[in-house]
Protein backbone atom coordinates (compact mmCIF):
# COMPACT_ATOMS: atom_id res chain seq x y z
CA UNK A 1 0.00 0.00 0.00
CA UNK A 2 1.32 3.43 -1.26
CA UNK A 3 1.70 6.06 1.79
CA UNK A 4 -1.19 7.84 2.69
CA UNK A 5 -1.80 11.37 2.14
CA UNK A 6 -2.54 13.68 4.74
CA UNK A 7 -5.93 14.92 2.74
CA UNK A 8 -8.34 12.48 1.51
CA UNK A 9 -9.08 12.07 -2.05
CA UNK A 10 -12.92 11.98 -2.90
CA UNK A 11 -13.90 10.45 -5.55
CA UNK A 12 -17.45 10.52 -6.94
CA UNK A 13 -18.49 7.44 -9.26
CA UNK A 14 -21.45 7.78 -11.25
CA UNK A 15 -23.70 4.43 -12.84
CA UNK A 16 -26.61 3.14 -13.09
CA UNK A 17 -28.68 -0.57 -12.96
CA UNK A 18 -29.05 -0.54 -15.86
CA UNK A 19 -27.85 -3.93 -16.27
CA UNK A 20 -25.23 -5.39 -13.90
CA UNK A 21 -22.26 -4.32 -15.65
CA UNK A 22 -21.87 -0.58 -14.34
CA UNK A 23 -22.19 -1.34 -10.93
CA UNK A 24 -19.50 -4.20 -11.05
CA UNK A 25 -17.56 -2.09 -12.98
CA UNK A 26 -17.26 0.72 -10.23
CA UNK A 27 -17.36 -1.77 -7.40
CA UNK A 28 -14.14 -3.13 -9.22
CA UNK A 29 -12.28 0.07 -9.34
CA UNK A 30 -13.22 1.21 -5.70
CA UNK A 31 -11.86 -1.57 -4.34
CA UNK A 32 -8.64 -1.33 -6.10
CA UNK A 33 -8.36 2.02 -5.25
CA UNK A 34 -9.23 1.50 -1.53
CA UNK A 35 -5.88 -1.32 -1.92
CA UNK A 36 -4.22 0.95 -3.27
CA UNK A 37 -4.18 4.08 -1.39
CA UNK A 38 -6.47 2.73 1.86
CA UNK A 39 -7.29 5.41 4.24
CA UNK A 40 -6.11 8.29 1.60
CA UNK A 41 -9.33 7.37 -0.57
CA UNK A 42 -12.95 7.99 -0.47
CA UNK A 43 -14.69 6.67 -3.26
CA UNK A 44 -18.62 7.09 -3.21
CA UNK A 45 -20.91 4.82 -5.45
CA UNK A 46 -24.34 6.30 -6.43
CA UNK A 47 -27.27 5.21 -9.49
CA UNK A 48 -27.43 8.77 -10.71
CA UNK A 49 -30.67 8.55 -12.35
CA UNK A 50 -32.25 7.23 -8.99
CA UNK A 51 -30.80 10.05 -6.79
CA UNK A 52 -31.53 13.06 -9.42
CA UNK A 53 -35.05 11.62 -8.29
CA UNK A 54 -36.60 13.31 -11.75
CA UNK A 55 -38.99 11.30 -14.13
CA UNK A 56 -38.25 9.49 -16.13
CA UNK A 57 -34.63 9.00 -14.94
CA UNK A 58 -35.53 7.04 -11.73
CA UNK A 59 -36.94 4.86 -13.79
CA UNK A 60 -34.34 3.22 -15.95
CA UNK A 61 -33.59 0.96 -14.02
CA UNK A 62 -36.69 -0.77 -13.42
CA UNK A 63 -37.47 0.02 -17.42
CA UNK A 64 -34.50 -1.70 -18.37
CA UNK A 65 -35.16 -5.39 -18.13
CA UNK A 66 -38.34 -4.68 -20.05
CA UNK A 67 -36.37 -2.65 -23.01
CA UNK A 68 -33.79 -5.42 -23.85
CA UNK A 69 -36.43 -8.12 -23.90
CA UNK A 70 -37.67 -9.35 -27.59
CA UNK A 71 -33.82 -10.13 -28.57
CA UNK A 72 -33.12 -6.47 -28.16
CA UNK A 73 -34.65 -4.94 -30.47
CA UNK A 74 -36.58 -1.96 -28.49
CA UNK A 75 -32.76 -1.42 -27.41
CA UNK A 76 -31.07 -1.51 -30.38
CA UNK A 77 -33.32 1.25 -32.23
CA UNK A 78 -32.88 3.40 -29.12
CA UNK A 79 -28.87 2.71 -29.25
CA UNK A 80 -28.31 3.51 -32.68
CA UNK A 81 -30.59 6.57 -32.71
CA UNK A 82 -28.94 7.75 -30.12
CA UNK A 83 -25.40 7.16 -31.21
CA UNK A 84 -24.61 10.62 -32.88
CA UNK A 85 -22.57 13.27 -31.03
CA UNK A 86 -24.40 16.20 -32.22
CA UNK A 87 -28.18 14.59 -31.56
CA UNK A 88 -26.57 14.02 -27.90
CA UNK A 89 -25.71 17.59 -27.60
CA UNK A 90 -29.24 18.39 -29.22
CA UNK A 91 -30.86 16.41 -25.91
CA UNK A 92 -28.58 17.58 -23.70
CA UNK A 93 -29.58 21.45 -24.17
CA UNK A 94 -33.40 20.27 -24.53
CA UNK A 95 -33.28 18.48 -20.70
CA UNK A 96 -30.76 21.02 -19.58
CA UNK A 97 -32.90 23.20 -17.83
CA UNK A 98 -35.04 20.59 -16.42
CA UNK A 99 -32.13 18.92 -14.78
CA UNK A 100 -29.45 21.44 -14.14
CA UNK A 101 -31.24 21.70 -10.36
CA UNK A 102 -31.36 18.38 -9.94
CA UNK A 103 -27.98 17.67 -10.83
CA UNK A 104 -26.60 20.92 -8.74
CA UNK A 105 -28.19 19.22 -5.71
CA UNK A 106 -26.34 15.99 -6.37
CA UNK A 107 -23.49 17.54 -6.52
CA UNK A 108 -23.34 19.34 -3.28
CA UNK A 109 -24.91 16.19 -1.69
CA UNK A 110 -21.90 14.20 -2.86
CA UNK A 111 -19.12 16.47 -2.46
CA UNK A 112 -15.81 14.79 -4.15
CA UNK A 113 -12.59 16.26 -5.95
CA UNK A 114 -12.91 14.17 -9.12
CA UNK A 115 -15.87 12.26 -11.26
CA UNK A 116 -15.96 9.23 -12.99
CA UNK A 117 -18.83 8.17 -15.41
CA UNK A 118 -19.61 4.74 -15.38
CA UNK A 119 -22.88 4.88 -17.66
CA UNK A 120 -22.81 6.35 -21.05
CA UNK A 121 -26.40 8.62 -21.01
CA UNK A 122 -25.00 10.96 -17.91
CA UNK A 123 -21.82 12.18 -19.78
CA UNK A 124 -24.14 14.95 -22.32
CA UNK A 125 -25.51 15.83 -19.03
CA UNK A 126 -22.05 16.50 -17.35
CA UNK A 127 -20.33 18.17 -20.32
CA UNK A 128 -23.03 20.42 -19.78
CA UNK A 129 -22.28 21.10 -16.38
CA UNK A 130 -18.44 21.80 -16.92
CA UNK A 131 -19.68 24.07 -19.82
CA UNK A 132 -21.99 26.17 -17.56
CA UNK A 133 -19.54 25.98 -14.88
CA UNK A 134 -21.45 24.15 -12.56
CA UNK A 135 -18.79 21.74 -11.59
CA UNK A 136 -14.92 23.14 -12.19
CA UNK A 137 -12.95 19.54 -11.28
CA UNK A 138 -11.68 16.69 -13.17
CA UNK A 139 -14.24 14.47 -15.06
CA UNK A 140 -13.73 10.85 -16.26
CA UNK A 141 -15.31 8.63 -18.61
CA UNK A 142 -14.77 4.62 -17.94
CA UNK A 143 -16.25 3.19 -21.17
CA UNK A 144 -17.48 -0.28 -20.02
CA UNK A 145 -17.77 -1.46 -23.78
CA UNK A 146 -15.43 -3.83 -25.12
CA UNK A 147 -15.48 -2.95 -28.61
CA UNK A 148 -18.39 -1.74 -30.61
CA UNK A 149 -18.85 1.85 -27.99
CA UNK A 150 -21.32 4.16 -28.07
CA UNK A 151 -20.20 7.90 -28.61
CA UNK A 152 -21.66 9.32 -25.54
CA UNK A 153 -18.73 7.51 -23.98
CA UNK A 154 -16.93 10.26 -25.82
CA UNK A 155 -18.91 13.65 -24.78
CA UNK A 156 -15.96 16.12 -24.93
CA UNK A 157 -14.60 18.46 -22.08
CA UNK A 158 -13.71 15.74 -20.25
CA UNK A 159 -9.86 15.12 -18.77
CA UNK A 160 -9.85 11.45 -19.36
CA UNK A 161 -11.18 8.96 -21.47
CA UNK A 162 -10.36 5.08 -20.21
CA UNK A 163 -11.31 2.54 -22.89
CA UNK A 164 -11.24 -1.83 -23.27
CA UNK A 165 -9.01 -2.41 -26.80
CA UNK A 166 -7.51 -0.58 -29.61
CA UNK A 167 -11.27 -0.96 -31.20
CA UNK A 168 -12.44 1.22 -28.73
CA UNK A 169 -9.69 3.73 -28.64
CA UNK A 170 -10.45 4.11 -32.74
CA UNK A 171 -13.92 4.84 -31.63
CA UNK A 172 -13.05 7.39 -29.27
CA UNK A 173 -10.73 9.38 -31.82
CA UNK A 174 -13.33 9.07 -34.66
CA UNK A 175 -15.48 10.53 -32.05
CA UNK A 176 -13.09 13.85 -32.05
CA UNK A 177 -11.60 13.08 -28.50
CA UNK A 178 -8.10 14.55 -28.40
CA UNK A 179 -5.50 10.59 -28.57
CA UNK A 180 -3.53 12.09 -24.88
CA UNK A 181 -6.71 12.05 -23.09
CA UNK A 182 -7.10 8.25 -24.00
CA UNK A 183 -6.25 5.47 -22.09
CA UNK A 184 -6.30 1.85 -23.06
CA UNK A 185 -6.51 -0.30 -19.81
CA UNK A 186 -9.00 -3.14 -20.64
CA UNK A 187 -12.35 -3.95 -18.59
CA UNK A 188 -12.75 -3.42 -14.98
CA UNK A 189 -13.13 -6.88 -13.44
CA UNK A 190 -12.86 -7.92 -9.67
CA UNK A 191 -9.41 -8.84 -8.09
CA UNK A 192 -10.92 -11.93 -7.35
CA UNK A 193 -11.22 -13.38 -11.13
CA UNK A 194 -7.33 -13.20 -11.22
CA UNK A 195 -6.77 -14.98 -7.93
CA UNK A 196 -9.57 -17.63 -9.21
CA UNK A 197 -7.37 -18.23 -12.56
CA UNK A 198 -4.28 -18.86 -10.20
CA UNK A 199 -5.85 -21.63 -8.55
CA UNK A 200 -6.09 -25.34 -10.32
CA UNK A 201 -9.21 -26.41 -11.97
CA UNK A 202 -9.11 -29.19 -9.44
CA UNK A 203 -8.95 -27.39 -6.48
CA UNK A 204 -12.11 -25.03 -8.11
CA UNK A 205 -14.29 -28.21 -8.62
CA UNK A 206 -13.60 -29.56 -5.21
CA UNK A 207 -14.44 -26.41 -3.23
CA UNK A 208 -17.64 -26.74 -5.57
CA UNK A 209 -18.38 -30.31 -4.70
CA UNK A 210 -18.56 -30.86 -8.69
CA UNK A 211 -17.24 -34.40 -10.42
CA UNK A 212 -13.49 -33.96 -11.09
CA UNK A 213 -13.94 -36.82 -14.19
CA UNK A 214 -16.99 -34.91 -16.09
CA UNK A 215 -17.05 -31.83 -18.64
CA UNK A 216 -18.47 -28.79 -16.66
CA UNK A 217 -20.55 -26.27 -19.16
CA UNK A 218 -20.65 -23.09 -17.47
CA UNK A 219 -24.02 -21.35 -18.89
CA UNK A 220 -24.63 -17.94 -18.01
CA UNK A 221 -26.91 -15.12 -19.43
CA UNK A 222 -25.73 -12.07 -17.46
CA UNK A 223 -27.30 -10.57 -14.17
CA UNK A 224 -31.01 -11.49 -15.67
CA UNK A 225 -30.60 -14.70 -17.24
CA UNK A 226 -31.35 -12.94 -20.37
CA UNK A 227 -32.14 -15.34 -23.79
CA UNK A 228 -32.90 -18.73 -24.69
CA UNK A 229 -31.05 -20.54 -21.36
CA UNK A 230 -33.83 -22.73 -20.94
CA UNK A 231 -34.05 -23.83 -24.82
CA UNK A 232 -29.90 -24.12 -24.62
CA UNK A 233 -29.59 -26.25 -21.77
CA UNK A 234 -32.04 -28.75 -22.60
CA UNK A 235 -30.70 -28.91 -25.93
CA UNK A 236 -27.34 -29.50 -24.49
CA UNK A 237 -27.97 -32.20 -22.29
CA UNK A 238 -29.95 -33.94 -24.87
CA UNK A 239 -26.42 -34.46 -27.58
CA UNK A 240 -23.72 -34.32 -24.79
CA UNK A 241 -24.81 -37.10 -21.93
CA UNK A 242 -21.94 -37.86 -19.84
CA UNK A 243 -21.56 -34.05 -19.70
CA UNK A 244 -22.06 -31.42 -16.45
CA UNK A 245 -24.48 -28.45 -17.02
CA UNK A 246 -24.19 -26.05 -14.71
CA UNK A 247 -26.16 -22.85 -14.96
CA UNK A 248 -26.05 -19.12 -13.19
CA UNK A 249 -29.66 -18.27 -13.61
CA UNK A 250 -28.65 -14.97 -11.75
CA UNK A 251 -31.41 -13.12 -10.67
CA UNK A 252 -33.91 -14.91 -12.93
CA UNK A 253 -36.06 -16.53 -10.77
CA UNK A 254 -38.67 -17.53 -13.57
CA UNK A 255 -35.48 -18.95 -15.23
CA UNK A 256 -34.28 -20.34 -12.17
CA UNK A 257 -37.47 -22.29 -11.55
CA UNK A 258 -37.85 -23.36 -14.61
CA UNK A 259 -34.65 -25.18 -14.79
CA UNK A 260 -34.95 -26.42 -11.63
CA UNK A 261 -38.19 -28.11 -13.23
CA UNK A 262 -36.10 -30.15 -16.15
CA UNK A 263 -35.48 -33.69 -15.88
CA UNK A 264 -31.96 -34.00 -16.65
CA UNK A 265 -30.76 -37.42 -14.60
CA UNK A 266 -28.74 -35.02 -12.55
CA UNK A 267 -26.47 -33.88 -15.47
CA UNK A 268 -27.87 -30.09 -14.64
CA UNK A 269 -27.03 -27.93 -11.62
CA UNK A 270 -28.67 -24.49 -11.16
CA UNK A 271 -27.65 -21.80 -9.53
CA UNK A 272 -29.64 -18.33 -8.73
CA UNK A 273 -27.58 -15.50 -7.91
CA UNK A 274 -23.65 -15.97 -7.00
CA UNK A 275 -21.03 -14.16 -5.57
CA UNK A 276 -18.25 -16.70 -6.43
CA UNK A 277 -18.42 -16.39 -9.97
CA UNK A 278 -14.58 -16.48 -10.46
CA UNK A 279 -14.50 -20.22 -8.90
CA UNK A 280 -17.32 -21.38 -11.17
CA UNK A 281 -15.23 -19.87 -14.10
CA UNK A 282 -12.30 -21.78 -13.10
CA UNK A 283 -13.65 -25.20 -12.43
CA UNK A 284 -15.90 -25.06 -15.85
CA UNK A 285 -14.15 -26.42 -19.38
CA UNK A 286 -16.24 -24.30 -21.64
CA UNK A 287 -18.49 -20.91 -20.96
CA UNK A 288 -22.03 -20.69 -22.67
CA UNK A 289 -22.82 -17.08 -22.41
CA UNK A 290 -24.45 -14.01 -23.93
CA UNK A 291 -21.35 -11.47 -25.38
CA UNK A 292 -21.61 -9.24 -22.46
CA UNK A 293 -18.48 -7.18 -22.06
CA UNK A 294 -18.01 -8.34 -18.49
CA UNK A 295 -18.44 -11.92 -18.52
CA UNK A 296 -16.09 -11.79 -21.62
CA UNK A 297 -13.65 -10.41 -20.07
CA UNK A 298 -13.80 -11.86 -16.93
CA UNK A 299 -13.64 -15.33 -18.92
CA UNK A 300 -10.78 -14.13 -20.74
CA UNK A 301 -8.65 -13.93 -17.25
CA UNK A 302 -9.67 -17.33 -16.47
CA UNK A 303 -9.02 -18.86 -20.11
CA UNK A 304 -12.23 -20.56 -20.54
CA UNK A 305 -13.29 -21.39 -24.57
CA UNK A 306 -15.99 -18.89 -25.44
CA UNK A 307 -19.37 -20.84 -27.14
CA UNK A 308 -21.77 -17.21 -27.81
CA UNK A 309 -25.12 -17.31 -28.30
CA UNK A 310 -26.54 -13.87 -28.41
CA UNK A 311 -25.11 -10.52 -28.54
CA UNK A 312 -27.25 -7.14 -27.39
CA UNK A 313 -27.94 -5.09 -31.05
CA UNK A 314 -25.04 -1.93 -30.27
CA UNK A 315 -22.45 -2.13 -27.78
CA UNK A 316 -22.48 -6.20 -27.62
CA UNK A 317 -22.43 -6.85 -31.63
CA UNK A 318 -18.50 -6.10 -32.06
CA UNK A 319 -17.66 -8.68 -29.30
CA UNK A 320 -18.51 -11.76 -31.36
CA UNK A 321 -15.94 -10.47 -34.47
CA UNK A 322 -13.88 -9.46 -31.46
CA UNK A 323 -13.87 -13.38 -29.44
CA UNK A 324 -14.08 -15.17 -32.88
CA UNK A 325 -11.15 -13.76 -35.00
CA UNK A 326 -9.16 -13.62 -32.18
CA UNK A 327 -9.86 -17.54 -31.29
CA UNK A 328 -11.19 -17.13 -28.13
CA UNK A 329 -14.67 -18.48 -28.90
CA UNK A 330 -17.45 -19.55 -31.39
CA UNK A 331 -20.72 -17.74 -32.33
CA UNK A 332 -23.65 -20.05 -32.19
CA UNK A 333 -27.16 -18.25 -33.11
CA UNK A 334 -29.22 -21.29 -32.50
CA UNK A 335 -29.93 -23.65 -29.66
CA UNK A 336 -28.95 -26.16 -31.47
CA UNK A 337 -25.51 -24.66 -32.68
CA UNK A 338 -24.65 -24.04 -28.88
CA UNK A 339 -24.95 -27.71 -28.51
CA UNK A 340 -23.17 -28.53 -31.53
CA UNK A 341 -20.50 -26.09 -31.03
CA UNK A 342 -20.62 -27.51 -27.10
CA UNK A 343 -20.26 -31.29 -28.53
CA UNK A 344 -17.78 -31.09 -30.36
CA UNK A 345 -15.69 -28.84 -28.01
CA UNK A 346 -16.03 -31.56 -25.80
CA UNK A 347 -14.95 -34.61 -27.90
CA UNK A 348 -12.14 -32.27 -29.29
CA UNK A 349 -9.50 -31.64 -26.63
CA UNK A 350 -6.87 -29.68 -28.81
CA UNK A 351 -9.63 -27.49 -30.15
CA UNK A 352 -10.74 -26.59 -26.58
CA UNK A 353 -7.33 -25.94 -25.92
CA UNK A 354 -6.54 -23.58 -28.61
CA UNK A 355 -9.41 -21.51 -28.07
CA UNK A 356 -8.87 -21.26 -23.84
CA UNK A 357 -5.41 -20.25 -24.94
CA UNK A 358 -6.92 -17.33 -27.38
CA UNK A 359 -9.09 -16.48 -24.44
CA UNK A 360 -5.90 -16.12 -22.38
CA UNK A 361 -4.28 -14.02 -24.88
CA UNK A 362 -7.03 -11.37 -24.76
CA UNK A 363 -7.38 -11.29 -20.77
CA UNK A 364 -5.95 -7.67 -19.06
CA UNK A 365 -5.91 -8.76 -15.14
CA UNK A 366 -4.42 -5.58 -13.69
CA UNK A 367 -7.80 -3.38 -15.70
CA UNK A 368 -8.82 -2.40 -12.48
CA UNK A 369 -5.83 -1.06 -11.15
CA UNK A 370 -4.94 0.69 -14.05
CA UNK A 371 -8.14 2.72 -13.97
CA UNK A 372 -7.30 3.21 -10.52
CA UNK A 373 -3.82 4.52 -11.11
CA UNK A 374 -5.10 6.81 -13.83
CA UNK A 375 -7.95 8.36 -11.62
CA UNK A 376 -5.73 9.00 -8.54
CA UNK A 377 -3.23 11.02 -10.62
CA UNK A 378 -6.42 13.41 -11.52
CA UNK A 379 -7.38 14.25 -8.03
Amino acid sequence: MVAQQQTKKRFLFLMSDTGGGHRASAKAVRDEMVTLYGDAVQVEIIDVFVELGLWPFKCYPTWYPHVVKLQGIPWGIGYYLSDKLRLLHLLAYLDWMYVRGALRGLLDRYPADVLVSFHAMINPTLSMALRRKYWSRPVASIAIDLVSVHSAWFTPGFDLYVVASDGAKARAQRCGTPEECIKIAGMPVRRDFKTAADISQEQARLELGLPQDEPVVLVVGGGGGMGPVTAIVQTVLSRCPGTRVVVIAGGNRKLYEQLKALNSNGSLQVEGFTSNMPVWMRAADILVTKAGPNTLSEAFITGLPLVLYMALPGQERGSIPYVVSNGAGVWAATPEKVAVAVQELVTDTSRRQALASGSRSLARPLASEQIAQYLWSLA
